[in-house]
């Protein structure tokens, strides 16, 4: 494969060359479909046009996900350079445009307090300064968004809507909690003996457990439920308050609320036998603004330059 005005001529769409970077890195279409936020097919098309411009095969299929081939591989390397400096003089090309208005990011709490804060300094200082980002549920985000209230929205569970463009983000885990150690394997069955701090049913990270504990034959409207809370943090703060008491208290809380409490023997984690309770976070904005570049450099950004431990 010629590595020389092949790739300077395809700059011109460079959206097809992007895709096939995240193929190569996701080892999948279908996990690359979901980062990019287009349709598998689009994907395929993508590499399809790519293979037809330099007339060689870039990947191979298999039933669990794709191969880069040797041409492939030259592609991938020459991209990753390219890409590193375009990043390089990102700040500059956005700052051409002289935008000045301030972009909203509406995010729920988990995201807004754990993760946000560690990549925000990156993203004002490389891509805009002007960001803001405030908390609210996945689904007072997605109404904000289509109210245009804020340009980008977090969510943990996306609402599909059709006017709404969707890219996956980050996985992060749902794990026991309890304000005394207890054995180091639950059985599923235990969990009907333990008093439960839950959060309010109508919730979306609510609806997550629920679906989860289903798998396992677990019914969640069998459990003890001592207290429900609105919030994530109130399940916290009131399992930190039962610490020095006689009762063993237990909830669901996300690894990331809780790592000081670990370290700290504040608070202790059990893992449930067959449970894996993991949830996706999207990030998502209006269709409209699919090619805006500002949106879309700070999304691109967000997306794949989040390095913290999930779980």
């Amino acid at each position: 494969m010629s590595s020389g005005g092949g790739v300077f001529f395809m700059l011109r769409d460079f959206e097809k060359l992007q895709t096939f970077m995240i193929v190569a890195q996701e080892k999948s279409i279908s996990k690359a479909s979901m980062k990019v936020g287009i349709s598998q097919p689009a994907v395929t098309q993508h590499i399809k046009i790519i293979e037809s411009y330099f007339n060689t095969k870039m990947i191979y299929r298999k039933k669990n996900g794709v191969l880069l081939t040797k041409d492939g591989e030259s592609l991938f390397w020459i991209l990753v350079k390219l890409n590193k400096t375009l990043k390089d003089y990102q700040k500059e090309m956005v700052m051409m445009i002289k935008r000045c208005e301030t972009i909203k990011i509406a995010c729920s709490y988990t995201v807004g307090k754990f993760i946000l804060p560690q990549c925000f300094t990156e993203v004002k200082s490389n891509i805009y300064p002007n960001i803001e980002h405030y908390v609210a549920t996945s689904v007072e985000a997605i109404h904000d968004l289509q109210d245009k209230k804020c340009e980008i929205a977090i969510v943990e569970s996306p609402f599909f809507k059709e006017n709404i463009i969707y890219r996956e983000w980050l996985e992060d885990e749902l794990v026991l909690v309890c304000n005394k150690p207890l054995e180091r394997i639950v059985k599923g069955e235990d969990l009907y003996s333990y008093n439960w701090v839950g959060l309010n049913p109508q919730t979306q990270t609510a609806r997550i457990i629920k679906k989860h504990l289903d798998k396992l034959a677990i019914k969640s409207d069998k459990l003890k439920i001592s207290l429900e809370f609105d919030k994530l943090s109130e399940i916290k703060d009131f399992l930190i308050s039962q610490v020095e008491g006689k009762d063993i208290y237990v909830g669901f809380l996300p690894y990331l609320h809780i790592q000081n409490e670990l370290k700290n023997r504040m608070l202790y984690t059990r893992s449930v036998r067959g449970l894996k309770l993991r949830r996706k976070m999207f990030l998502a904005f209006p269709k409209h603004k699919k090619n805006d570049s500002l949106i879309k450099n700070i999304s691109h950004h967000i997306i794949f330059n989040t390095a913290i431990s999930m779980y």
